[in-house]
């Protein structure tokens, strides 16, 4: 069974952290001081009294480090639960019954990562997702209107954005009803869901209608809706030290990374793709470049200016907003550019919103045996697989995730010079565009 397998996987995560931090005597020093100047059964009383007194400290080291490590069920009553209510609901819908103490513990409580997520917010007790192109719904269901059993939902995102994790929660939770209907109820062919945008969910967006990276599809780009998934740049740019894909740039690996620039030089980066390589002028920039293509409205002008972002052409510019790069906020197709910060604390959330807006339902699949019926599916497991995706550890499974990007904002593991150069690059507009300024 899918939960059994969750399981184990959960408390082989649990045994890890046991090995990692637990020692062969709990970090006790044996006293070895011994009374010197005593009569020989002064010394016998003085030993056995420092043997019981060692037993006690030992016995109740291990009796604290088995009760960091014990499995507990999180209620109110002694206040495991307090603030995680919602994250807690989330793991029993996937038949998760216990944690162990210590992880329990080091996830953050609801209101804490509302706090990280909306340090801006007014009144934290309604926020919600931020979701950049609801105004394209319409456009997007009157393309297809005539045939609306054509239309497709695809994840498309830079490398590190959790496309794999959306994929996931949209086969599982949304339905597009006139495709169930044709493939006769055949839920598994019938959601319309695909697992990335034709293009290629990683390829720069001016390859829309291109390039195709599988050729045999038997639909065009405008029955897809692509849903565009965007990272805070500081965190980003870590994840991308930790696992940097196809992208080559000098001490990529360092200590330093990202490190933006070299001296008084960028810190040019290259990157492959499916159909050829780009070139930027470091790491944030390339997060400009990428994105800007889908958040501005002038992506296929972009192209003739500036082949390949060569000259970093959605880059920074304060003192003059009305350039070329930015006169066009209009979306150049219909597209939804989501956090994907809230992908992870508000799955269902996004599913929802965007299985609205291309037509479609929020449903429990009849096939899937994994979840009650009428249950949203939460994907618990982490859903990167292959070697593509770097070591295991580097794979985050949803409550890693709570823990890691629920807790504190990523400009902290920045220097105030590291952080300040980034600030410079980093596009302002798409920054306050998704809570990231």
């Amino acid at each position: 069974m899918l939960e059994d397998l969750e399981k184990k996987s959960f408390m082989g995560l649990n045994a890890l952290v046991r090995r990692e931090f637990m020692g062969d005597d709990f970090g006790i020093k044996k006293n070895s001081t011994r009374l010197k100047e005593q009569s020989v059964s002064d010394e016998i009383i003085t030993n056995l009294q420092f043997k019981v007194k060692e037993s006690h400290t030992q016995n109740d080291a291990a009796d604290e480090q088995q009760d960091e490590y014990r499995m507990i069920v999180p209620n109110l009553a002694d206040g495991t639960l307090q603030g995680k209510e919602r994250l807690w609901t989330i793991l029993q819908s996937r038949n998760i019954t216990e944690v162990e103490s210590s992880y329990w513990r080091s996830v953050p409580t609801w209101d804490d990562i509302i706090s990280n997520l909306y340090p801006n917010s007014n009144d934290r007790n309604t926020s919600q997702p931020i979701i950049y192109g609801l105004e394209t719904c319409k456009a997007f269901q009157d393309i297809t209107s005539s045939n609306p059993s054509q239309r497709r939902i695809a994840p498309a995102g830079i490398f590190n954005t959790g496309t794999n994790y959306l994929s996931v929660l949209l086969e599982y939770n949304c339905q597009n009803l006139h495709r169930v209907k044709k493939f006769h109820n055949n839920p598994k062919r019938g959601h319309g869901n695909e697992w990335e945008v034709l293009w290629g969910k990683h390829t720069p967006v001016h390859h829309r209608g291109i390039y195709y990276k599988n050729e045999k599809h038997n639909y065009d780009v405008h029955e897809v809706l692509p849903i565009v998934l965007i990272r805070n740049p500081f965190g980003w740019m870590k994840s991308m030290c930790r696992n940097s894909y196809s992208a080559h740039w000098n001490g990529q690996h360092g200590t330093k990374c990202p490190e933006l620039k070299n001296g008084r030089d960028w810190n040019e980066v290259n990157v492959k793709f499916g159909p050829g390589s780009t070139h930027h002028k470091s790491l944030a920039h390339m997060w400009n470049d990428w994105y800007g293509e889908y958040f501005y409205g002038n992506y296929n002008m972009k192209k003739m200016q500036n082949d390949w972002y060569g000259e970093g052409f959605y880059t920074h510019n304060t003192t003059n907003e009305t350039s070329i790069a930015k006169s066009n906020r209009t979306a150049p197709f219909p597209r939804l550019m989501i956090r994907f910060e809230d992908v992870i604390f508000f799955p269902y959330e996004v599913t929802q919103q965007i299985c609205k807006c291309a037509g479609g339902v929020l449903g429990h699949r009849p096939d899937d045996k994994d979840v009650a019926n009428n249950t949203f599916h939460y994907v618990v497991r982490s859903a990167k697989t292959g070697s593509g995706h770097g070591p295991t550890s580097h794979r985050n499974g949803l409550i890693d995730s709570w823990v890691r990007y629920g807790k504190a904002d990523p400009r902290n593991e920045y220097n105030e010079d590291a952080a300040s150069i980034a600030g410079e690059v980093l596009d302002e507009l798409i920054l306050n565009a998704f809570g990231y300024g």
